[in-house]
Order: structure tokens, then sequence, then C-alpha cells
């Protein structure tokens, strides 16, 4: 891969890094046992494992 393009992969897995903990901040001061903190909760991992996906992405390309 090009370095332009594992540019790219790193500025979205901060990006997604950074979205996930703003999420996670927020999900954590809301009360457990509400509607809202369970949907929180989903994104939260949705966004954590998509930023894990690019970091594997970036690993990868990194060893080639």
């Amino acid at each position: 891969m090009t370095d332009l393009v594992l540019k790219e992969l790193r500025f979205r897995h901060a990006q997604l890094d950074l979205r996930a903990e703003r999420l996670r901040h927020v999900w954590r001061t809301l009360p457990a046992t509400g509607p809202r903190a369970a949907a929180l909760g989903r994104q939260v991992k949705e966004i954590q494992a998509q930023a894990d996906n690019y970091a594997a992405l970036i690993e990868k390309a990194e060893e080639m």
C-alpha cells in the first residue's frame, strides 16, 4: 500500500477511536438502566470494532 493509503487508514482509525472514546464518556454518565444507555453501549462496541479492524489493516499493511 502507498504511504497515502496508510495515512488515510491511520487517520480513519484515529477518528473512530476518538468517537468511541467520546461516546464511552457520555455512556458512563448515563443511568445504567435506560434504553439510551443500552443503545450507546452497542454503538460504542460497534465503533470500537471498526477501529480494531482498521488497526488490523494497518498492521498487515506495515508488514508488507
